[in-house]
């Protein structure tokens, strides 16, 4: 078969360049993608915790106590958050796994004001740190760390 010598096509420089150009712009979008979805659960997160706030609130004027409270909510908690309203003590608290880490937000049980944001990580930079330093405003006010060294709780007030 002869060729003609004005074939038309991209050259392999070419599609290298275009490769390494779109590998650039996905490791730029990339962290900013993955912040976004953060963000979106942990403000599930927060709607759910005063969504179980308000809740108790109703179970205690029916009821009169918040004895029994945490098995008679009357609204469906998603798969993946779990909640619970401290009887003895004035909060409602509810985590969801963010970016991979167990991360709690804490209301008022009364008034369903915020109270705290806190991540059981290993790492005070990691994205779940960063996400409630950016949600509360607030740096990390407390760090606890566990005897074994393989997590923290970082607390933000």
């Amino acid at each position: 078969m002869k060729r003609k010598n004005n074939q038309q096509g991209f050259t392999l420089l070419e599609l290298l360049v275009v490769v390494l150009i779109v590998g650039i712009l996905a490791a730029i979008a990339l962290p900013q993608y993955q912040m976004a979805v953060g963000k979106t659960k942990f403000s599930t997160l927060k709607t759910i915790t005063r969504d179980v706030q308000a809740s108790a609130q109703r179970y205690y004027l029916i009821q009169g106590t918040y004895e029994g409270v945490n098995s008679n909510l009357d609204i469906t908690i998603p798969s993946g958050i779990n909640c619970m309203v401290w009887v003895g003590a004035d909060q409602v608290a509810c985590n969801k796994k963010i970016f991979g880490i167990d991360t709690y937000y804490y209301v008022f049980r009364d008034t369903g004001m915020p109270r705290s944001c806190n991540v059981y990580s290993t790492d005070l930079m990691d994205k779940s740190n960063r996400l409630c330093q950016k949600e509360t405003g607030k740096v990390a006010s407390s760090k606890r760390c566990n005897t074994g060294g393989n997590w923290c709780s970082y607390s933000y007030y």
